[in-house]
């Protein structure tokens, strides 16, 4: 058997198995969706940090600033309370499960884990009845998703019970609905009631710490170093090539590491701190897959100009208009990329090589290190780079885009070459005929 009859037989079914379960499109839909939020709060921040001299100081010195970081904590900052309305909400969807009140339950379940108490160093004890909003957001991102998923599946088991109140036909299906929901929430509620006075009996002080100490923080430690950024790109390019949608099956695992490693980068940048982690999940859309998967929109272009193959160029120029977007479907599936032996050395290292020339430029002190904000993933490249990290952030792109060019352009000439002998033996073929 060969390795990629293997794959199409042993690997492939597997992860399309894996990226088909209702827990995995619930998360990646819910998280896909406080992605609005998420930009819209990083737009306003943008527009507090432009990088323009004189400008920061302006807008502090007459109150701007200050109320600029009014919608970045409406939005950014909760993130993990939408996520546990929005995953849960996705979850009951796929159920066939009235989805809102599993959202709502998921929501509050989410409140019962999380404590009411904000320390202070001036109130002994902490300030009661107050929620810390440092919990809402990316940093309880995971908690969210662990509540979402199992406050739902116990919601959704009750409410294929007889415990179900079902009213008379002519109540209005809104009352009918939150009756049939009383029970079933309820249960749920008192499940996390009781996990949150298991949890207070301990020596931990919140299922956030537990998550934290034990699960999140060793994985940011693994996904924020640059062999685990190196890893997982290696793995969503791997798994595109054949033909599998590498972010579907790795993004639901990559989300909730990145997440918290980029909150604590934009809290520092707003606060005027040192910027802690070098690799976020914007990271990787700034200087790595520039143009979409692959970094392809270095050799579109290339294929544009150079290319003698007909099949190529046409594929090129239909490319490009979506590749200045960083959408590359249309190259992916256009030239192929899948399954195409020629190409498969570029299509994994190019984005590993750009992992490795961005931090080593970081590193080195050229390049800032990512604070926080998050322009429009579609926003073309060069123009988010200076907005997002000024001029040495576009020219980390423009230098990214060349090194991508001339590793691609080997390989695509190769191909090229095969191509366009291949249509001059069909039109020889023609002509004969």
């Amino acid at each position: 058997m060969s390795f990629q009859e293997f794959m199409d037989t042993k690997i492939a079914p597997g992860m399309n198995k894996f990226a088909q379960i209702r827990h995995i499109q619930a998360i990646r839909d819910g998280v896909i969706i406080n992605l609005v939020p998420g930009m819209v709060g990083s737009l306003f921040l943008l527009m507090a940090t432009l990088p323009i001299p004189g400008y920061v100081e302006w807008i502090q010195s007459n109150g701007i600033f200050n109320a600029l970081l009014i919608p970045i904590g409406a939005t950014a900052d909760i993130l993990g309370m939408t996520a546990a309305i929005s995953i849960a909400y996705r979850l009951a969807e796929s159920y066939k499960i009235d989805a809102l009140p599993a959202g709502i339950i998921s929501l509050l379940c989410f409140f019962m884990l999380t404590p009411y108490t904000v320390s202070h160093e001036l109130v002994e004890g902490g300030i009661t009845g107050v929620m810390p909003i440092f919990y809402l957001g990316a940093p309880g991102l995971f908690t969210a998703l662990l509540v979402s998923l199992t406050s739902t599946e116990i919601y959704v088991r009750f409410m294929r019970t007889k415990l179900v109140i079902t009213m008379p036909d002519g109540v209005p299906p809104a009352v009918a609905k939150s009756f049939a929901a009383l029970i079933p929430g309820g249960i749920t509620l008192i499940c996390f009631w009781i996990l949150r006075l298991i949890i207070d009996a301990s020596p931990f002080e919140n299922i956030h710490t537990i998550l934290s100490e034990f699960i999140t923080t060793p994985l940011a430690g693994v996904g924020g170093s640059i062999w685990g950024a190196i890893g997982f790109m290696f793995l969503i390019h791997f798994f595109w090539f054949f033909g599998i949608h590498g972010h579907l099956v790795i993004g639901p695992i990559i989300d909730p590491i990145f997440a918290p490693l980029q909150y604590a980068n934009r809290m520092a940048y707003q606060n005027g701190e040192a910027i802690p982690n070098i690799i976020t999940r914007y990271w990787f859309d700034l200087y790595v897959t520039l143009g979409g998967s692959g970094a392809s929109l270095s050799i579109v272009i290339a294929m544009i100009f150079f290319a003698r193959s007909r099949h190529l160029k046409e594929v090129g120029k239909l490319s490009l208009a979506p590749g200045i977007f960083n959408i590359n479907e249309p190259f992916v599936f256009g030239v192929p990329i899948v399954f195409n032996p020629i190409l498969f050395f570029p299509w994994i290292f190019v984005p590993i090589m750009n992992i490795c020339t961005a931090y080593f430029a970081t590193v080195i002190g050229f390049l800032p290190r990512h604070n926080g904000i998050t322009a429009p993933w579609t926003m073309p490249i060069l123009l988010s780079g200076f907005i997002v990290a000024g001029w040495r952030g576009a020219v980390m792109q423009l230098i990214n885009l060349i090194l991508s060019a001339m590793v691609w352009f080997t390989f695509m000439r190769k191909l090229d070459t095969m191509e366009y002998q291949k249509e001059l033996d069909s039109i020889k073929e023609s002509l004969t005929n």
